[in-house]
């Protein structure tokens, strides 16, 4: 355990001596994962929000005087149990504030972004729910419904800067899933728009799409632009 925490402290004195990036070690057995995912996730706590503002050094010296079996502690455990939790109520307000800072920022531009969209394109249409679609190809095939299973391909991209997304064209086949399991709440309800056979653009405030948390690659309060084209429907 000693030996891991010196090589830790010697990346933390190297990091800080080096001006440039640190090289990444070859990462040879699951043990080798585990130590290299445990150390970074340390690391990136300590750079998050109110971490920042802990001494480095003190949290290097901590460790190693406990690791090698120091006795005369300056603080107690009662101590040290009020200081992490006033760390860990400091860092919740502070992601919270920065939550709401996001939140706020993002209403306002998915406020002004679809009001832009209604002015400039007459063939956007507002469904009840909050979302924005337009009909790019009216299918003539059967209504999906709720619970259905249903094919259909899709591309997606960021709603505020158009940047591309995911896609299933020429990465992989045409989807055939449930609507609804699972399904973020606007395509479920965009879904139930389409007839078989149809193209449609769906708009999606960040609300109806993965919300505040976000999902995998996509960071929390992300509106999403989908094109999605529904192949068939299926009789359950």
């Amino acid at each position: 355990m000693k030996r891991i925490f010196l090589l830790v402290a010697s990346a933390f004195t190297l990091a800080a001596c080096s001006g440039g990036s640190p090289k990444a070690p070859q990462l040879n057995n699951a043990t080798d994962s585990l130590s290299w995912a445990y150390g970074q996730n340390i690391a990136d706590a300590l750079k998050t929000g109110y971490f920042n503002e802990l001494d480095a050094d003190l949290i290097l010296r901590s460790a190693e005087y406990t690791l090698a079996g120091g006795e005369e502690q300056p603080m107690s455990p009662e101590e040290i149990k009020n200081a992490l939790n006033f760390i860990m109520m400091r860092y919740a307000s502070s992601m919270k504030e920065s939550a709401a800072e996001t939140q706020n920022t993002v209403d306002a531009q998915q406020e002004a972004y679809f009001e832009k969209l209604q002015k400039e394109n007459p063939n956007v249409k507002r469904h009840p729910q909050g979302f924005y679609y337009e009909v790019l190809r009216e299918g003539k095939g059967p209504k999906t419904k709720y619970a259905q299973r249903i094919r259909f391909d899709y591309r997606s991209y960021l709603m505020l800067t158009g940047e591309p997304y995911d896609q299933t064209y020429g990465r992989r086949d045409p989807i055939v899933h449930v609507v609804g399991e699972p399904m973020f709440p606007g395509l479920i309800e965009g879904f139930q728009l389409m007839n078989a056979g149809s193209l449609y653009r769906f708009y999606f405030p960040y609300q109806l799409a993965f919300g505040p948390n976000g999902s995998g690659s996509i960071p929390g309060f992300t509106p999403l632009i989908y094109e999605v084209e529904l192949h068939e429907t299926y009789e359950n």
